[in-house]
């Protein structure tokens, strides 16, 4: 007896029924595992994309300073180097300016002709001098400041320190006949404790050698020509050369730190320098 075969089962098994399967999905306690590893995940890239954006504003803007840095200290110590100077008027003076106590060299006063001078008594005219410092209405910004037309004589000496022409430089800093280029805005500001002032974070200091003391000494005749402080001992019988020795310390904020004020106490970046000017003095 044979058996027919099935084109379909063509050996003649007995199917048996496939077992149940389950729906296609997730279930609710699988979705919210993926959800959470999802949102950790997210979390991590956002994180990284924040510190990324950080670091590359952070470098931007310390760019952006040293860039500004770099051209104001250089125009600075060029105006130094160049300047004229006598034996009376060492080329450049640092003024002060007082608050009670407190006392901030923070403008720098170069004797810079266009030509040569035309005191007629040897002496700098207001016009042929520049003045470096903040400026008295914006203080996060580093100005360069002239008075064309002020044929006034200025010493250039510790005199300016005295009060009448402090006044006068004030004068000088805010009169709209005087001519500002800024050299940069992004200068740090900090609250003078004392009126609550904001002042510009910029400093300056001098040294001469021989020194103006040393000078008058050797005029008075209480010093030796050959005892004074001469640079690597530059000196001949009657003749020697002096050095005026400029430093500057200015400190600016980075990027979108800047402020014209300072609450939260952001890190300003510190630059520094320096220029040199020699001149001869005779018996």
């Amino acid at each position: 007896m044979y058996r027919s075969l099935n084109a379909a089962n063509p050996l003649g098994q007995v199917a048996t029924p496939s077992p149940l399967r389950r729906g296609a999905g997730l279930t609710l306690v699988e979705l919210l595992i993926a959800m959470s590893i999802m949102g950790v995940m997210a979390a991590m890239v956002a994180g990284l994309s924040e510190a990324a954006s950080s670091g590359w504003k952070h470098g931007l803007g310390h760019a952006e300073a040293t860039q500004h840095a770099r051209v104001a200290l250089e125009r600075i110590t060029r105006s130094v180097r160049e300047a004229w100077a006598t034996a009376d008027h060492p080329g450049c003076v640092v003024s002060y300016t007082e608050f009670g106590a407190w006392r901030f060299p923070d403008t720098l006063v170069v004797w810079a002709p266009n030509g040569p001078p035309q005191g007629v008594n040897g002496m700098p005219l207001v016009n042929e001098c520049v003045m470096y410092c903040p400026d008295p209405v914006n203080p996060n910004q580093l100005v360069e400041i002239r008075a064309p037309y002020d044929t006034r004589e200025i010493p250039l000496t510790s005199e300016l320190n005295q009060s009448t022409w402090q006044t006068e430089i004030a004068l000088i800093k805010t009169s709209p006949s005087s001519t500002k280029v800024v050299l940069t805005d992004l200068l740090r500001t900090s609250e003078n404790t004392i009126g609550g002032v904001y002042r510009g974070a910029i400093r300056f200091e001098r040294e001469l050698r021989p020194s103006d003391s040393e000078w008058a000494a050797y005029q008075a005749s209480t010093i030796a020509w050959s005892d004074m402080s001469w640079p690597q001992d530059l000196y001949g019988s009657s003749r020697g050369s002096r050095q005026v020795w400029m430093r500057v310390e200015l400190q600016l904020m980075p990027g979108d730190e800047v402020q014209a004020k300072d609450p939260a106490g952001q890190q300003a970046v510190v630059f520094f320098g320096s220029a040199d000017l020699t001149y001869t003095l005779s018996k």
